[in-house]
């Protein structure tokens, strides 16, 4: 089969892995991103061409939604002038032009959920009128789920998110990362750093507030012997440029790693990860990001905040240490009893690598991509 894959972002290893996966498997694929800076690498160009979508927006921000129908436009007639037999759309920026496309060039429709569009909106806002939207928006990507022939989730909570929909087929797919660590277990991650002059803590990602990076910062400058590394976009510069001035040495700035390798190579050089996602905001209670099963793959234990699925995770496997959202001093006794005891950090880190490989590897998820794929051949059979 001859599969289009299009997502609404332009740096997002998650969509290269499937792009990758069909194409090793025997499917012509195409990829179509949004890359929205001008900076999205060409992934895998003996596999699969990628086709770029140049309109210059800002991710993660609310005036972003000004640039999706110029965003919607460009898809579609992308799509109408394909000749693709499968559409791979991700996330409801990318859902209804693939709709359309669908229903006038007979195609199937791969649909797979990263973020519940909805639940990235806070409840709230003058009069209730974000909550109502927020009605608004998931009734419609309910809707849309209803034409999709194969349905991906990233996490069995996420369930209760779609609940309403019609779902022909479901497949769970977690943000696993392609393993990359090749030494065995007891001597990957932490366990080759149980004696370093200093704990380094990594965080790559988008430092807007609700990733809690300021609490970090405050609990790092009453620890001793710690040091934080950031990394990625600063999307709220003021803050975060002031809050790594106070810091000080204890705090170092990477700039945006150019590719996942850079994320990935820093990851196995640092001490202790951590993910923070704020209650408050809906979403955080279906939350399993990648970062969580990049520290996994990597051997690094993890911090993590409350009220989401990735704690429930963390607690299972006994892969790091779980806190309430914004509570500093609790933040800084995790930070202490990970910088005094490195072999609890070891324990922690081959935990998260042993849970990885049996039950989290990309391995495991590549499979039931490829399940759902195989659905469709035999769905095109029956018609």
């Amino acid at each position: 089969m001859r599969v289009t894959l299009i997502r609404g972002r332009g740096i997002e290893p998650g969509i290269n892995k499937i792009a990758r996966a069909l194409a090793t498997h025997g499917y012509s694929v195409k990829l179509l991103i949004w890359d929205r800076d001008g900076v999205a690498e060409s992934y895998n160009t003996g596999l699969y061409r990628t086709h770029k979508c140049r309109i210059r927006a800002p991710y993660d921000r609310p005036s972003a939604l000004l640039y999706l129908p110029f965003w919607w436009a460009y898809e579609l007639v992308f799509l109408l002038r394909d000749d693709s037999d499968v559409i791979h759309a991700s996330d409801f920026d990318t859902l209804f032009p693939a709709i359309l496309a669908k229903l006038i060039g007979k195609r199937k429709l791969c649909y797979f959920i990263y973020d519940f569009y909805a639940d990235n909106l806070p409840d709230g806002g003058l009069w209730g009128l974000t909550k109502r939207i927020r009605r608004f928006v998931a009734h419609l990507e309910r809707a849309g789920i209803g034409f999709a022939d194969v349905l991906f989730l990233v996490d069995e909570s996420r369930l209760e998110e779609v609940d309403g929909a019609h779902i022909n087929e479901l497949y769970y797919v977690n943000n696993s990362p392609v393993d990359c660590v090749t030494q065995p277990r007891a001597s990957a991650g932490t366990a080759s750093r149980v004696s370093p002059d200093e704990m380094v803590i990594f965080y790559a990602g988008a430092t807007h507030r609700s990733r809690g990076l300021n609490y970090m910062f405050d609990a790092v400058s009453g620890v001793e012997g710690v040091r934080l590394k950031v990394a990625g976009p600063i999307t709220d510069n003021e803050r975060v440029l002031d809050e790594l001035n106070r810091v000080g040495s204890k705090a170092q700035y990477l700039g945006f790693l150019p590719s996942y390798d850079d994320v990935i190579r820093e990851t196995l050089k640092a001490d202790l990860l951590f993910r923070f996602e704020d209650p408050r905001i809906p979403k955080t209670k279906y939350a399993s990001p990648a970062k969580l099963f990049e520290a996994m793959m990597c051997g690094k234990p993890i911090i993590v905040s409350d009220e989401s699925a990735m704690a429930n995770i963390v607690r299972n496997e006994r892969c790091g240490v779980v806190v309430p959202y914004g509570d500093v001093p609790a933040l800084t006794d995790a930070l202490k009893t990970c910088r005094e005891d490195p072999w609890l950090r070891a324990e922690l880190g081959n935990n998260g690598r042993k849970a990885y490989e049996e039950r989290y590897s990309w391995e495991i998820m590549e499979e039931r991509v490829l399940r759902g794929y195989r659905s469709l051949g035999k769905l095109a059979r029956a018609v």
